[in-house]
């Protein structure tokens, strides 16, 4: 989630000059691929080294490095996705958002326990997943995190969909839902010990 420092210096920078764009991104259309040139990879294609058997894969793919979940015994989770500098610094964010959502059903499938991700909770983790990456240049203010995001794009089950008109006002949806309590467990559903540390924002 956003840092509140980072994002509320972004919104008072677009308060001194509107913008229909947030931050990091462009109006001007991206470039057409020359002639010859290697189609971009649509969102609905086969995340690149998973699996063929349609088992969890959470490992490195386009714009992602790694993909690890946090689950409380409630079964409210928090999918932690680990972007790359590309997915950072692209041009069209839309593309990468759908992207990185394919990777994240590629990691959360059903074999793995993840059966509501076309209902009302992938509608929220996809839409916290656009909030992330449309802020992903917003630098963190008062911490050591070098942005507001954190290291990690992190999105919550337990959050309603935030929409864009409140992406500012909640923090990608940070002020909304009640998060659970107890222990919970951090781990990557396709068997593989992670291989970073969750750095996200949270608060």
């Amino acid at each position: 989630m956003l840092s509140a420092c980072g994002l509320d210096n972004a919104v008072s920078s677009e308060a001194a000059a509107p913008s229909s764009e947030p931050p990091g991104t462009s109006a001007t259309p991206a470039a057409s691929p020359a002639p010859g040139a290697a189609p971009t990879p649509s969102a609905t294609a086969a995340v690149a080294g998973a699996p063929e058997d349609g088992s969890p894969f959470c490992g490195a793919s386009r714009y992602v490095e790694e993909i690890t979940v946090q689950r409380w015994p409630s079964g409210d989770f928090r999918v932690s996705l680990r972007p790359t500098d590309d997915a950072r610094h692209t041009r069209d964010r839309d593309d990468a958002t759908d992207v990185m959502w394919q990777a994240i059903r590629r990691c959360l499938t059903p074999s793995a326990g993840f059966t509501g991700l076309d209902g009302p909770v992938g509608e929220s983790l996809r839409d916290q997943l656009r909030c992330h990456e449309a802020y992903a240049l917003v630098p963190a203010l008062g911490s050591a995190e070098r942005y507001a995001t954190g290291e990690t794009f992190d999105v919550e089950s337990w959050r309603p969909t935030p929409g864009r008109s409140r992406w500012y006002s909640t923090k990608c949806g940070n002020t909304l839902g009640t998060a659970p309590s107890g222990q919970s467990q951090t781990f990557r559903p396709d068997g593989v010990q992670p291989g970073q540390t969750v750095t996200g924002e949270h608060e």
